[in-house]
């Protein structure tokens, strides 16, 4: 089997950004360069709206975080890599408008919102499938979902699965934004389908 043939079905895209911010939380120095800045992304930083969601400051934080996301990434890149690049860059650039729009937040870090997004569109995938069982527990887990950030729009901590240090707020507008660009996507491929 050649090596073109072994690498073919791996998950590469998910590992390389797995990769990449677990180096930028190794490096808080090149972090700082892209992370989510209010005020140095309205002045032109455009990069931010998309590497502040591979930068973590918290390494409990960002092992939950990553393992959701090399998960859902490599279950999605497995099955489409290009709705897979959909979700990733949709959740990332709704998540950021939405931070701008709907927040204070001067700053944000974390993959939860790209997490989010390639959750939502997961769910409505599955939900496709034959069964009505199968969809009642998928759509089950599509409410909790709602829920939960629901709960974090209403200052509420839902379901936190590592600490937080003080002072670290949950960015629920990120997580809705990054749902429904998950949402999007699932959609506008079966349309085209």
């Amino acid at each position: 089997m050649s090596r073109a043939a072994r690498t073919r079905g791996l998950p590469w895209l998910t590992l390389s950004l797995l990769a990449l911010a677990a180096l930028l939380l190794l490096a808080p120095t090149l972090a700082a360069h892209l992370r989510f800045e209010r005020e140095p992304l309205l002045a032109g930083e455009c990069w931010r709206a998309l590497g502040g969601h591979l930068v973590h400051e918290q390494a409990a934080l960002a092992a939950v975080d990553l393992a959701v996301f090399v998960a859902l990434g490599a279950w999605w890149e497995m099955r489409s890599r290009g709705a897979y690049v959909a979700i990733l860059l949709g959740s990332a650039g709704l998540a950021s408008i939405a931070l701008l729009a709907f927040s204070s937040f001067a700053s944000y870090v974390g993959s939860s919102a790209l997490s989010s997004g390639l959750f939502v569109a997961a769910l409505l995938e599955l939900m496709r499938a034959p069964g009505a069982a199968r969809r009642w527990m998928l759509s089950s887990a599509l409410g909790l979902f709602v829920a939960k950030c629901v709960l974090e729009s209403l200052g509420h901590d839902a379901l936190r699965l590592a600490p937080l240090e003080p002072g670290t707020r949950v960015a629920a507008c990120a997580h809705w934004a990054g749902g429904v660009a998950g949402a999007v996507v699932v959609a506008w491929r079966h349309c085209r389908s």
